[in-house]
């Protein structure tokens, strides 16, 4: 599936329907880190960067939010050319950067 096509999958996405079309995307040959970060904070991964997750009672969004956190901190996706600015304030940043979240998740590419 074409880059184009996985943006467009996404942007079409109901969050509601569970993590069966994000888990596509993501195992897409073309998914890069860009666009993996961009499911992660689509996603909610802001609450899983502030710890939310930890006392969140759905299960199925702990257990997708968490895998794609690791496979990121793991290298899994390719840096390309694509870019992704982080959808956080310099506030939320110094606030995770002070509980040592790792800089991919909270730096511009």
């Amino acid at each position: 599936m074409a880059y184009s096509d996985l943006k467009r999958k996404l942007n079409e996405y109901n969050w509601d329907d569970g993590f069966d079309v994000p888990k596509e995307i993501l195992s897409a040959p073309d998914c890069d880190l860009a666009f993996a970060l961009e499911v992660f904070y689509l996603g909610d991964g802001y609450a899983h960067l502030d710890g939310l997750s930890q006392t969140s009672f759905l299960e199925e969004w702990r257990e997708f939010i968490t895998a794609l956190y690791d496979d990121i901190l793991n290298n899994k996706f390719r840096k390309t050319d694509s870019s992704f600015k982080i959808p956080l304030t310099r506030v939320q940043k110094y606030q995770l950067q002070k509980k040592g979240i790792p800089e991919i998740f909270l730096t511009d590419l």
